[in-house]
């Protein structure tokens, strides 16, 4: 089973995501955390995608595609197994993007079997992004409200916590502007494929975990 899971910033998505992965097994790749990490290296497109991410706008299709590509075809001999797909957290962004993935899986013999999107309000998008903290030490990322660290300003290992430029409230709207504009057509074209399930993300994290669960019949 392969499986993509969005929602706007701050919906849980991640969380989520990494909940599945830890019960089931599942390939994981989770694009964004992905750029971030080629975005501080000495990668030639380094400067570049860090401009894309900085400002909110997506990252070019192909690039991105190239990225989807080197990770699927790693994990070649696990997605040719029945019991082990992948978990796709926050990505496709785009329609080009959606269909890129599913001629990549083509490939193997393999399909999107889900899309799962976490529904969440803008101004609660506003509020749990505002109080998400990232560990400047081992990169752990804190939220003041859903998942509050040790102390206000310390991670648990010792290291000093910030706020992300992004996470300031412009920001956040601007970039939420620039999701649900890309997604909605996504999110149109997996309804007329049959594989859209919507999820409240306004609920504890177990029991969002519980109806995805349910949902994928896991």
């Amino acid at each position: 089973m392969n499986i993509m899971i969005l929602g706007p910033q701050g919906s849980g998505k991640g969380t989520q995501a990494e909940l599945l992965v830890k019960q089931f097994g599942f390939n994981y790749v989770e694009m964004g955390e992905i750029l971030r990490s080629i975005a501080n290296s000495n990668n030639p497109k380094a400067e570049e995608i860090k401009g894309y991410l900085n400002s909110g706008k997506l990252v070019p299709d192909e690039f991105v595609r190239t990225v989807a590509w080197d990770h699927i075809s790693k994990k070649e001999s696990s997605l040719r197994e029945k019991k082990k797909g992948f978990i796709f957290d926050g990505y496709p962004r785009s329609v080009a993007q959606f269909e890129q993935l599913e001629d990549m899986l083509r490939r193997f013999g393999k399909k999107i079997d889900k899309l799962i999107y976490i529904t969440i309000p803008e101004e609660e998008s506003i509020k749990r992004l505002s109080a998400r903290r990232d560990c400047t030490k081992c990169g752990r990322i804190w939220n003041q409200i859903t998942n509050p660290p040790p102390g206000p300003e310390t991670c648990e290992c010792g290291g000093k916590l910030t706020q992300r430029g992004d996470d300031q409230p412009e920001a956040i709207k601007n970039r939420l502007g620039i999701f649900h504009a890309n997604t909605g057509p996504i999110l149109k074209k997996a309804r007329e494929e049959g594989i859209l399930t919507e999820v409240d993300g306004e609920r504890p994290i177990e029991a969002i975990h519980e109806e995805i669960v349910k949902e994928l019949g896991l």
